[in-house]
């Protein structure tokens, strides 16, 4: 009896020991609630929704460097551009984080249009993962998200993400992520934007982000934020002189400390379709 009993606390604890099935991206940071409005955009912004490269008029482009939790082996850096293309807009962003011992690169392509009342836009990532002393992991999905003026204030959108393939051995393997996204951008005036954000990723409880963005004479800005589901208070200034823009922003998380990060923006002249 007590045999049989071994095997089936031994047998619970194994099916309830197995590794994730979803593989949750690491994220930076910096927040850029940018996607649903319509003057605070920026190269980052289609991470959040694909959609916004729709009414994209000029070329930018971003450098983001972050020490996560002030610890170097978790050192973050992204590059990313967008440019118009047609009646739309591309974006490209491609993302490394960790050191030699573990690290993680990604790449994303996203593609939005304007279909007059409303955009729609794709996206596709690829995302790498490799250990010291054991083969690497690789991980593909794709999403597709709508940005739609509610009125002339406010924008909404929402975008869904699914994996399309994985290469992560040939026990328990993971998959890429699955998540749905809802936003909302409300610019009260030319210099104040409000964004309300809702995530909910595979293997994590539902994530809202509130941010509030201020702008003084278009060269200095400040933007408070919280993150949820760490209840994490965010914080981001800057200051921005013709196409040339820098900022720095930290995140405070009350277990873990600070995460500290510096972003250059070059931003194109604008070019109306």
């Amino acid at each position: 009896m007590m045999r049989l009993m071994k095997l089936i606390y031994g047998l619970f604890f194994c099916l309830n020991a197995r590794a994730q099935l979803s593989h949750i991206v690491s994220e930076t940071a910096y927040m850029s609630s940018g996607a649903y409005s319509k003057h605070f955009t920026d190269a980052f912004s289609f991470a959040s929704n694909p959609a916004c490269l729709g009414t994209i008029q000029s070329f930018r482009s971003g450098i983001l460097a972050e020490r996560k939790w002030m610890l170097k082996e978790l050192d973050s850096y992204e590059l990313a551009a967008s440019f118009r293309l047609g009646n739309g807009g591309c974006g490209i962003a491609m993302h490394y984080s960790g050191d030699a011992d573990y690290y993680e690169q990604e790449l994303s392509l996203g593609y939005g249009k304007n279909l007059g009342h409303l955009q729609l836009g794709v996206s596709f990532s690829y995302l790498t993962a490799r250990s010291a002393g054991y083969g690497g992991t690789g991980f593909g999905y794709s999403g597709i998200g709508i940005c739609f003026p509610v009125s002339e204030k406010l924008i909404a959108g929402w975008e869904i993400g699914l994996p399309v393939f994985s290469i992560a051995g040939k026990t328990n393997q993971e998959k890429g992520p699955e998540f749905i996204k809802m936003g909302f951008g409300y610019e009260s005036r030319p210099d104040l934007f409000l964004s309300l954000q809702i995530e909910k990723a595979s293997g994590l409880p539902v994530n809202v982000i509130a941010y509030i963005e201020y702008r003084y004479s278009e060269q200095f800005f400040l933007a408070f934020g919280i993150n949820s589901l760490a209840g994490s208070p965010y914080f981001k200034s800057g200051w921005k002189k013709n196409n040339l823009c820098i900022q720095i922003y930290t995140m405070y998380e009350p277990v873990l400390g600070f995460c500290p990060g510096l972003v250059f923006f070059i931003e194109g002249k604008s070019k109306k379709g």
